[in-house]
């Protein structure tokens, strides 16, 4: 499976309701649609549900959830997740579009992603998420859910990708003594990936990317969709740090186009 690029997130449509099954105290679900991270729903049940209603049906080709992994919230690494989604007119947690069953949460604690693909683009107005076997937390910080298109490129991104921590500390050190301090601060991962041979039917694509995210709207992006390690480590969900061209490559048909992404993390 190719990379995967995501920059429709129906989680923020407006009218989207989002509701769950057990809340501690104000960090309600309605916090999942905020695009900082540190906004976040909070559940102590390890059992709890989440669920979004987008208003209407609408196109799902993958589904994620991002943990905070700051302060001294801990993202869970064992348990499953149990994806469902069901169409406008049917029951909401009834699974009648597509049930994932449970699957593992394959969540590294230093990262804090899950990533669920389904096997093809689904319709469907409701989504529900629900936690089980999860034992090596005490409460479960939701920061983020996006439920959006998948597109991958007919010819995956070529090499070589950036894959950096940008570490957002500030080191200062005084005159004479030369005796450092640090502030330390959050780091952000960056991914750099070069997309070398954009084929004619992938252009629309890239070109609706680009138009719809710019440097302001959100992105999921994954190197690898395709292994268990991928989805947990190579996920992020955050902005392009710079706008890009997409240039003709080739000039003979096929035509084929080129262009670049770097994506810095949200927190």
């Amino acid at each position: 499976m190719t990379a995967l690029f995501s920059w429709t997130n129906h989680v923020d449509r407006s009218g989207a309701v989002l509701s769950a099954s057990q809340t501690a105290g104000d960090l309600t679900p309605s916090n999942m649609a905020t695009p900082q991270v540190a906004v976040f729903w909070r559940t102590t049940s390890l059992a709890a549900w989440g669920q979004v209603d987008f208003g209407a049906d609408v196109p799902i080709g993958c589904l994620a959830l991002r943990f905070n992994r700051q302060g001294n919230a801990v993202p869970p690494e064992t348990g499953t997740v149990q994806h469902q989604l069901d169409a406008d007119g049917g029951a909401a947690g009834g699974g009648a579009s597509y049930d994932s069953g449970a699957v593992a949460i394959n969540c590294d604690a230093l990262y804090g992603y899950h990533l669920h693909v389904p096997p093809a683009t689904l319709t469907a107005r409701f989504w529900r998420f629900t936690f089980a076997g999860i034992t090596d937390v005490t409460f479960l910080d939701v920061g983020r859910a996006w439920a959006g298109n998948a597109f991958r490129p007919t010819i995956d991104v070529g090499y070589p990708s950036e894959d950096r921590w940008g570490d957002r500390s500030l080191v200062s050190t005084t005159g004479r003594a030369g005796v450092e301090w640090v502030d330390h601060r959050p780091s952000q991962r960056v991914f750099g990936v070069s997309l070398g041979a954009v084929a004619e039917t992938d252009r629309e694509p890239v070109r609706s990317m680009f138009r719809a995210t710019g440097v302001s709207g959100q992105l999921l992006f994954c190197l690898d969709p395709s292994t268990v390690g991928g989805r947990m480590r190579d996920t992020i969900i955050g902005r392009r740090i710079q706008d890009r061209s997409l240039n003709r490559a080739v000039a003979a048909s096929p035509a084929l186009y080129s262009t670049s992404l770097s994506i810095r993390e949200s927190l």
